[in-house]
C-alpha cells in the first residue's frame, strides 16, 4: 500500500499563517498542546491536516487535506476550539461543504 505524502507549508492554500511560536507554544509540543488549536498558526494546522485519517485510518489525498485546511480557514466557526472538537466538526461537516470548496 503506497503512502499518501504529508501535506507540507507549500501545499497550503493560505499564506496568512503565523509561523513563530508564542510564549508557551513550542510547535514540537503538539501532544501537550492537544487541547488546544489555533487556526491562525501554521505548524499547528500543519500537525492537524496531517493528522486526519479517513474511514478505517485511511491515509488522505493532499487535496483532502486542502479542503480541510479550507474548512478550517473559511467555515469553523469561532466558537469550535480543540483539536478535537475541530476533528470532529470536520469530519460531521466534510461531505456537505467539500463541495462547495473554491480551490
Amino acid at each position: 500500500m503506497r503512502k499518501v505524502p504529508e501535506i507540507k507549508k507549500s501545499d497550503l492554500n493560505y499564506e496568512d499563517y503565523s509561523w513563530t511560536t508564542v510564549t508557551g507554544d513550542d510547535p514540537k509540543k503538539t501532544k501537550e498542546d492537544a487541547d488546544r488549536f489555533s487556526r491562525k498558526e501554521g505548524y499547528e494546522v500543519l500537525t492537524l491536516l496531517n493528522s486526519l485519517k479517513g474511514k478505517d485510518q485511511a491515509d488522505l489525498s493532499i487535496r483532502t487535506r486542502q479542503i480541510c485546511e479550507w474548512m478550517i480557514h473559511e467555515k469553523l466557526p469561532s466558537d469550535i476550539q480543540g483539536r478535537s472538537k475541530v476533528i470532529n466538526w470536520i469530519a460531521a461537516n466534510y461531505s456537505d461543504l467539500k463541495e462547495k470548496y473554491p480551490f
